[in-house]
């Protein structure tokens, strides 16, 4: 019972916190919206659990002092084992710009255990024992549960107000002199229906004041990104309650490592979105993948030396001189049968469009061409600048993060710069982009994810592409990111592309244990 409250707040929160890990009035780069349904299915989960677990409770012996007509009984209780434990009805509803409110009542619980107790009948000492059998009946709790922030913008945890009551409490006593037993059983079942009166409360706020606060201290605000970026997941402000939802407005900035770079981006507003058929949605701005993007390319990470190995062997480019001298003829008269390198790299930060339905990422790059003679130095020949976008659709499958790319080669943008072998025909180069791009794209896939990711992710690229006049849908991420929680499952997930930002809203089915 003093569990209760606190530990299906600390499940809601730790839900919300595993899929996600200011000045005031900035705007969230990330929020998160836990809905009725999202409340109720984790009281839901945690009363099941409970229920489960209650036999093997330990509760401590006890022991007291009753007035009876004789004179006083020491009594006690050893060896206390819960039988049973039953809910009648709970619920979980908002406190409206306050918190969260914990109701249970019809609460009911056995108990056997042994018992012993002690007194003086006209100065004769008297001591006997037993079993006993203990029934609770008619338990009410009503709790409210307050959220906010501390100083470092970790969520706390505070009980607001408390009230309890125990209908009836009823002591069956077996062994003995039952002459006795009378004498005393109402004024002990008195006795621990007023001990447990007053001892709920103290152990609920004991539960939530300390314990689980004591845990929300030692949550990560900073979460890595690769070796180069923190994205810090402190609160923005305190969690906000309406009428029928908890919002957990995250700061989500996007912080470098390296204090010399500044990140000129900031996140736009996530306005209210009206979804509520879902548990949980999650919401997260374009503004946190602009600026990873801004301080890896600032860092000079987005960076790649593409060389002949890479090329797959099935695709009719290769990188090497004479293929190149079909696109341009000077290569093969100044440097004939040697390898190509590509050596690749952002001339502008990448940049992240989100519109409704669709996700874009314009890419600004330049393409510099060496020739490789064997053991010799390689050879500048002339750079490439290229502009291309990149079309996303993503999905959630289960505990899968699955998007496909598409690519429309009419818009690629290109032009040549820095020859050093005379003009360039332009003609031939859509060609070769077109090609090059089968081995840019999937690169560019892997490497935004950085190594945080390694060797969770597979990609595939279809290889027909580059030989269609048309460039058709990349497929990336055949086999799905990894987007999971321990002992968690999505259900009906939901991607949908907003103005400025993405959400994901999706029901969970909890699969492990307390």
């Amino acid at each position: 019972m003093k569990l209760l409250c606190a530990r299906v707040l600390a499940l809601l929160l730790a839900l919300v916190a595993a899929v996600f890990h200011g000045a005031h009035g900035r705007n969230p780069g990330l929020k998160a919206k836990v809905t009725e349904f999202g409340l109720t299915y984790g009281m839901k989960v945690f009363l099941s659990v409970l229920k489960d677990r209650a036999q093997q409770i330990q509760i401590p012996n006890q022991s007291g002092r009753a007035d009876v007509v004789i004179g006083k009984v020491d009594y006690q209780f050893t060896n206390i084992k819960m039988t049973s434990f039953n809910i009648g009805g709970t619920s979980l509803p908002v406190v409206p710009r306050e918190g969260l409110r914990l109701r249970a009542n019809g609460v009911s619980a056995s108990l056997n255990g042994n018992w012993h107790y002690s007194a003086k009948v006209a100065f004769i000492p008297i001591r006997d024992g037993g079993t006993l059998s203990l029934s609770i009946r008619e338990v009410s709790l009503d709790v409210v549960i307050r959220l906010g922030k501390d100083p470092q913008d970790r969520p706390t945890i505070s009980v607001g107000s408390c009230s309890a009551h125990i209908g009836d409490v009823s002591v069956t006593f077996h062994g003995g002199a039952s002459w006795l037993y009378n004498l005393f059983k109402g004024a002990i079942e008195n006795t621990i229906k007023k001990q447990l009166d007053s001892e709920i409360c103290k152990s609920v706020s004991k539960a939530i004041d300390e314990d689980v606060e004591k845990s929300f201290a030692q949550i990560k605000v900073l979460e890595p990104v690769g070796k180069f970026a923190d994205l810090d997941l402190g609160l923005e402000e305190a969690p906000s309650f309406l009428t029928n939802s908890m919002d957990l407005p995250l700061k989500a900035a996007v912080v470098p490592r390296d204090s010399r770079i500044t990140v000129p981006v900031s996140p736009g507003p996530i306005p209210e979105v009206p979804e509520t058929s879902r548990m949980i949605y999650l919401y997260g701005s374009e503004y946190v993948g602009n600026a990873i993007a801004y301080i890896y390319h600032k860092a000079g990470q987005l960076r790649h030396v593409l060389k002949p190995k890479d090329i797959p062997k099935d695709l009719p480019f290769k990188l090497n001189t004479t293929y190149l001298a079909g696109l341009v003829p000077k290569v093969g008269e100044l440097y004939p049968d040697m390898g190509v390198e590509l050596v690749l790299n952002t001339s502008l930060p990448p940049h992240l469009s989100i519109r409704p339905g669709r996700a874009t990422l314009t890419g600004y790059g330049n393409v510099h061409v060496y020739a490789t003679p064997q053991d010799k130095p390689a050879v500048y020949l002339f750079s490439i600048n290229v502009t291309m976008d990149l079309g996303a659709e993503v999905k959630l499958i289960g505990e899968l993060l699955y998007g496909n790319v598409s690519m429309d080669p009419n818009k690629i943008k290109i032009s040549t710069f820095g020859s050093t072998i005379g003009p360039v025909p332009s003609f031939g180069l859509d060609f070769g982009i077109r090609a090059l791009c089968e081995a840019t794209v999937p690169w560019i896939n892997t490497f935004a994810l950085d190594n945080r990711f390694e060797g969770m992710l597979t990609v595939w690229t279809s290889r027909d592409f580059c030989r269609q006049g048309a460039v058709p849908a990349i497929h990336y991420l055949a086999q799905g990111i990894p987007f999971r929680l321990k002992d968690v499952l999505f259900e009906n997930a939901q991607v949908v592309m907003h103005q400025g930002f993405i959400s994901i809203g999706t029901d969970l089915r909890y699969t492990g244990n307390f």
